[in-house]
């Protein structure tokens, strides 16, 4: 195709009509309502006629431009910084940003209490895997950095709740809009828009949204081109279950391949997206379907998913406010919860040092804060009690019509119902007659209260607050046996226990009890979470099973009382757990990162354990003595990794993708294969490239030695 004709398709596709051709010039219109514009492009050197032109169109009533023709990127450049006006969404992502900080400081702090008078928010920076590496800091930087290189970039940011997935989105936002003048990023949260089910209609529905005067199939053209870098927070807020995982049971979820097969749609064969979805681990990007996809549709393109760790309490509170803690005999460990540490790193020292004594009493005082806030500023005739109480029915409601948010007018209804008995003697509170408030009015009150919030600016649907707060509340309905535990969602069961993690043991056995009987209808994976987080350890055994993507911290401890049997876990986490080796019994471990471990080994038994891939394993592997067994006959697994780069012996592949090179490695040969690849690296023959080996063209005369060519 000619520089020429690539050139009116650009100008068609942003809607503007070719009006006149000749062999030095084009002259391409656009009329929109009021506004009549004319481009006059220049290609040759003859611009005699120009002025001609131009005169000619401003007398019919257009708008004139002078454009030279340089290049096809040049003109798409100027028509796209035009169209999108790239400085102007830049600033309005700033504005929002702002809003964001702005609105996390007012709903999570009591920000005009004396008690804490400087509350802010500020974005803390977590630990986070990428890769194989554990990293401390530069976390926004390095996504910006990957999303912008060379080729189509696929960034999955995964977290559990409450672990920082849409301030990280934000601040991500903030610094592209802040730092590129030529690209105008487009932020979706998902957990906003729930105007369509599937991820294709709410992907249209927010570009009609955010480009109301464009076209969705130009703007579609600009995500592939990489000149809109598409930012998604809660990419798995659209599937529809509460608690299937992706696995080889459910290679055909619908919605999950309808998700992924939209995603694959932008990475076409001439495409260079930018894209980032953040999303709650274990979700659905691992297991079979998501293997699959990625080798099928997103052969050129680059994956990498980082995984945000907990928070670590010493980098939120600081190390004297730890060691308060610590002197209190606190489980420091068990209060990683960011938003009781964004509370408890806003206290005074005084307050801090009074109210630290235990961890229930840090709990009573960040509830205590916001529902005294209540009473003052929407003269609640309230006690702190009683306003607990009537949250704790809401949500009990919500638990029983099985949502987390709804319309307005339906949790006016809910409160006007919970407050029927006694809503007589809360208005005769009122000294004032004329002040005593309609039930209609004292259910509007509460629909505003501290611990509520508006799920999205453009919705009438509220909700909590954050889910640390539902969670407290959800715990707290269990405990009470307000509710019958059969009738309660798994999705809501998480959130409970992820916020009872960090309460003290007498709450967390409590909750554990009341649960326990509805083991039998959960999975092996939410049965281990709902251990660790109420337990802090295994209570039962596990055999024959799968793990992925998991994160174990150092409030665990495997102490061997119960253990996993004959279990896989791939692309795990094990960052300062205290482990006996007995606690894993013919378990294989793949790509998993083991950090300052501490490793009680049982020397009176072999534990069988295999590592493949793995970083940090070596004092477990060899506490473990298991030597594999049933391994085929070593064969030269170097020159069999640099085979793969060739092709009826000639050279064919400046890299392969990494299943290709592990297609035919059997389970006994990882170990094996996993030693050959370092050694590769450590040669600098190969290198690692997202999902891909590349090979070091500067290193052949090293490769064809190995080949024996």
């Amino acid at each position: 195709m000619t520089e020429k004709q690539q050139l009116y398709d650009l100008y068609k596709l942003y809607g503007l009509d070719k009006a006149e051709e000749t062999e030095d010039q084009a002259i391409f219109t656009y009329s929109n309502g009021y506004f009549n514009n004319a481009e006059i492009v220049q290609f040759g050197n003859d611009d005699s006629n120009i002025e001609d032109l131009k005169v000619n169109y401003q007398r019919t009533g257009y708008a004139v431009r002078v454009i030279v023709f340089n290049s096809i990127n040049e003109v798409h450049s100027h028509l796209f910084s035009g169209f999108f006006t790239v400085s102007q969404t830049n600033q309005r992502l700033q504005m929002d940003y702002g809003d964001f900080c702005k609105l996390q400081s007012d709903k999570l702090y009591n920000v005009r209490s004396e008690k804490i008078p400087n509350a802010k928010y500020e974005y803390v920076e977590p630990s986070y895997i990428w890769g194989n590496e554990l990293r401390k800091g530069e976390l926004i930087e390095n996504i910006e950095k990957q999303l912008f290189e060379d080729g189509p970039q696929l960034i999955i940011l995964e977290a559990a709740a409450g672990f920082g997935k849409t301030c990280a989105s934000y601040e991500l936002i903030n610094r592209i809009s802040s730092n590129n003048n030529k690209i105008a990023p487009m932020f979706m949260e998902l957990s906003k828009n729930r105007k369509a089910t599937l991820f294709r209609y709410v992907l249209l529905d927010e570009i009609d949204k955010k480009f109301p005067s464009l076209s969705s199939t130009l703007v579609m053209h600009e995500i592939k081109q990489g000149n809109i870098a598409l930012i998604i927070d809660g990419f798995d807020e659209l599937i529809s279950r509460s608690n299937r995982l992706f696995d080889t049971n459910n290679l055909d979820d619908e919605d999950a391949q309808t998700m992924l097969d939209t995603i694959a749609e932008i990475f076409d064969e001439q495409a260079n997206a930018k894209i980032v979805l953040t999303s709650r681990k274990s979700s659905m990007f691992t297991g079979e379907i998501f293997k699959n996809w990625t080798e099928d549709k997103l052969k050129n393109c680059n994956v990498n998913r980082v995984a945000i760790q907990e928070p670590t309490v010493e980098d939120w509170l600081g190390y004297i406010k730890t060691d308060i803690l610590k002197e209190k005999n606190i489980p420091v460990d068990s209060i990683k919860n960011p938003i009781l540490l964004a509370f408890l790193k806003n206290m005074s020292d005084d307050d801090f040092c009074e109210k630290c004594s235990d961890i229930e009493k840090v709990i009573k005082y960040y509830f205590d804060s916001l529902l005294e806030r209540e009473r003052e500023r929407q003269s609640l005739r309230l006690e702190i009690t009683e306003q607990y109480d009537i949250m704790v029915k809401l949500a009990q409601n919500m638990l029983e019509f099985d949502i987390s948010s709804d319309e307005i007018s339906f949790i006016k209804e809910l409160l006007i119902d919970i407050n029927k008995s006694k809503f007589k003697e809360y208005r005769e509170r009122y000294f004032y007659v004329e002040e005593r408030p309609s039930e209609e009015e004292f259910a509007a009150k509460l629909s505003g209260h501290a611990l509520l919030n508006r799920i999205s600016p453009n919705k009438n649907k509220i909700g909590f607050i954050n889910d640390f707060v539902f969670g407290i509340l959800i715990s707290d309905t269990i405990r009470e046996n307000l509710m019958n535990i059969d009738n309660i969602s798994n999705r809501h069961l998480d959130i409970a226990c992820t916020s009872a993690a960090v309460r003290s043991e007498l709450v967390r056995n409590d909750l554990y009890n009341k649960i326990k009987d509805i083991f039998k209808n959960l999975n092996y994976e939410e049965q281990l979470n709902i251990d660790i987080k109420l337990q802090k350890k295994l209570k039962q055994n596990y055999t024959g099973h799968y793990f992925e993507n998991m994160s174990f911290g150092s409030e665990i401890n495997f102490d061997g009382e119960f253990w996993f049997q004959e279990c896989i876990f791939k692309r795990c986490t094990f960052n300062a757990c205290r482990i006996s080796t007995s606690s894993f019994r013919e378990c294989n471990f793949y790509e998993c990162i083991f950090y300052n471990l501490s490793v009680d080994g049982d020397a009176r038994e072999d534990c069988r354990l295999n590592f493949a891939g793995c970083y940090g394993h070596e004092e477990l592997q060899e506490l473990s003595k298991f030597q594999p067994s049933n391994v085929p006959e070593k064969r030269n697994y170097k020159k069999y990794i640099l085979e793969q780069f060739w092709s009826s012996g000639r050279y064919a592949k400046g890299k392969v993708h990494q299943q290709v090179v592990l297609k035919e490695i059997v389970h006994e040969e990882k170990g094996l294969f996993e030693d050959a690849i370092e050694e590769l690296k450590k040669e600098d023959i190969i290198s690692k490239d997202g999902q891909f080996w590349v090979i070091n063209k500067e290193k052949m005369k090293e490769v064809r030695e190995k080949l024996g060519k």
